[in-house]
């Protein structure tokens, strides 16, 4: 007697008649052939195969399974203790689906980790089916595959995407961080220029009526404006807490201007030309933040130039309403045109390179496009195209 590929007993085949010449028959030789086939690939694919009598809990395993449990071949198997090798948590979940597998005739597949009779912790993936009889179970058999490697692989690629995670949030700390103080820059530093301006005012012998109360009124609005960016820049991923109103254009412009022109230099000129009569659907303090980043841009780009104008204008085309910002600095390098709304490029040398792009994000976020180029005579132009309500 033999075992078969699964350890059982087997029965020698008979003889072949002397007369016959052959020492086997060739079934014998195919079974043989096959035989060392199936032991080399479960050796080189490191998987065995088990079976289970479930009247009498008689365990029946191949060399590999022998293996993977470091057991030696063919010793005698008793279930209670094998399972015994399986952590607590795995042990508990085979359990718990070998017996639905058992009640519903069905099967399934589990990794599950163990302690080999060496010691050696093993990761084991664990595949059953069970086979019945005249409709009732009588035996459940399946494989057993070593997945140590490829478990500790994939322990390792999720310590690197749990790693990448923290570099991306600590990133994207960092970059809200940075649109913050960029954003709140502009209403602290008109707040700081009107209170300069009321303060000159009280040391003039006769303060011209009206004065202080203007001076305070632009500085309440504009820290009002700053508790405003903080409530968008919130709301600015998920788009919840942005507001939706129809609203004159017009006005909204010229009060961003007069707040991006706060503390200008001497001699700068804004010019407007301003279309009456549209309305569009938007959020007023959003629209106002890319009109201040854009007169702003004008303004850093016009610095230290001959000519210092800034051209305000919107124009009714179509279904939409084009706001467009020019102004007679030196332009935009060719280079750096394609490029120049993307987070963290700046064709200043002092810029954060975030204000184009907050700005396309809101642009974006209203339905419209911003674009950029070079005036024929010299100075950039920036369009910003928004649907009409």
């Amino acid at each position: 007697m033999r075992p078969d590929f699964k350890g059982r007993p087997r029965a020698a085949l008979p003889a072949a008649p002397e007369h016959s010449g052959q020492s086997h028959r060739p079934e014998d030789a195919s079974l043989e052939r096959y035989k060392k086939m199936y032991d080399r690939s479960s050796a080189l694919a490191r998987i065995g195969v088990w079976e289970c009598d479930l009247a009498t809990e008689e365990l029946t395993w191949t060399d590999g399974v022998y293996d993977l449990f470091e057991l030696p071949r063919g010793c005698a198997l008793d279930r209670s203790e094998i399972v015994t090798y399986y952590d607590e948590h795995s042990r508990r979940e085979m359990e718990r689906r070998r017996s639905a597998a058992i009640a519903s005739g069905g099967s399934f597949s589990l990794d599950v980790s163990i302690r080999t009779a060496k010691g050696k912790s093993r990761w084991i993936r664990l595949t059953a089916d069970v086979e019945s009889e005249n409709g009732q179970p009588v035996r459940i058999f399946g494989t057993k595959q070593d997945i140590t490697e490829a478990k500790a692989a994939q322990e390792k690629v999720q310590a690197l995407q749990a790693e990448l995670i923290h570099a991306a949030r600590a990133s994207a700390m960092g970059a809200l961080a940075s649109t913050l103080a960029h954003e709140l820059n502009q209403p602290l530093a008109a707040i700081a220029n009107y209170a300069a301006s009321t303060r000159r005012a009280l040391t003039r012998p006769a303060v011209p009526p009206g004065t202080v109360d203007s001076g305070l009124k632009a500085i309440e609005d504009c820290a009002f404006r700053a508790s405003s960016i903080i409530r968008s820049l919130r709301a600015l991923p998920s788009d919840a807490g942005w507001l939706r109103e129809r609203l004159d254009p017009t006005a909204i412009i010229r009060e961003a201007a007069s707040i991006a022109l706060s503390g200008a230099a001497e001699g700068v000129v804004l010019k407007t030309h301003l279309s009456d009569g549209a309305t569009i659907l938007a959020d007023p303090v959003q629209i106002q933040q890319v009109v201040i980043n854009l007169v702003r841009n004008a303004l850093e780009a016009i610095d230290g130039q001959d000519s210092k104008e800034i051209m305000l204008s919107t124009e009714i085309v179509g279904t939409n309403l084009e706001l467009r910002v020019d102004d007679s600095g030196p332009g935009i390098p060719p280079e750096r045109i394609d490029a120049i709304f993307e987070a963290l490029v700046s064709s200043k040398r002092s810029g954060m390179g975030l204000g184009l792009s907050i700005s396309r994000t809101i642009v974006e976020a209203h339905g419209g496009r911003i674009s950029a180029g070079n005036l024929p005579g010299g100075g950039a132009s920036f369009r910003v195209t928004l649907p009409l309500a």
